[in-house]
């Protein structure tokens, strides 16, 4: 993963087409081995979450293009490599594991990340009827050591409308999106065994993505 870092590196320096074109040849070779890691890591978790069986790396991973029709920052590539690993591969609005490669920034999440509106009103129906349950899922040990808790940077300031007022656990109500994210220091790829940590580190998040997706899978009748 050394190697994969350095292109990394050298691609933020670099953000233009001649530069990764010029690239094109060690870009592939690295996305290659990157996909085949995948490919390993997937099959690792499927041996505890029977929802990643079928999947592939092309299911997961993210294209490095950007789409910058809309945006102000014109660079075409981005500076990462992205992996969203659900039952639907990369598609949003499910619960599911998400793993980040840049030099300096990776992490590993999961959780529900901003699910559409009609979701998430679904989701604090849910969590108004069961939120011990979802609060003895949160208070796993081995979550807990890994991630601490719910990611709270996107918060309400009061507890949206049309809920009881006197809820015990308004915090949960706040959220807008429910997922959790562990801060990896490069080093913790250059190890051998980094695919069979990230495994493990992402084992205990299942209960929390099964208790989002019993949801997901009630509303859309999946």
């Amino acid at each position: 993963m050394e190697e994969l870092f350095k292109y990394l590196r050298n691609l933020k320096l670099n953000n233009n087409r001649e530069w990764f074109y010029a690239h094109k040849q060690e870009y592939d070779i690295l996305r290659g081995n990157f996909e085949n890691d995948i490919s390993k890591l997937l099959a690792l978790m499927s041996m505890y979450d029977d929802e990643l069986k079928n999947l592939t790396p092309k299911d997961c991973i993210y294209r490095i293009y950007r789409d910058i029709r809309f945006s102000e920052d014109k660079t075409p590539y981005k500076t990462h490599f992205g992996v969203f690993m659900t039952k639907y591969g990369r598609k949003l609005n499910r619960a599911g594991y998400y793993l980040h490669i840049e030099p300096g920034g990776s992490m590993l999440c999961a959780g529900l990340w901003f699910p559409d509106p009609a979701l998430l009103k679904a989701v604090r129906k849910e969590i108004c009827n069961n939120a011990e349950e979802l609060l003895a899922i949160m208070e796993n040990p081995a979550l807990k050591k890994t991630y601490g808790g719910f990611d709270r940077e996107n918060t309400l300031k009061k507890v949206p409308n049309g809920y009881p007022k006197d809820f015990p656990y308004p915090e949960l109500l706040k959220l807008k999106s429910f997922g959790v994210v562990y801060k990896a220091k490069d080093d913790f790829f250059y190890d051998r065994k980094w695919i069979e940590k990230v495994a493990e580190y992402f084992r205990p998040a299942k209960a929390m993505n099964d208790f989002f997706n019993y949801t997901a899978d009630e509303m859309y009748n999946r």
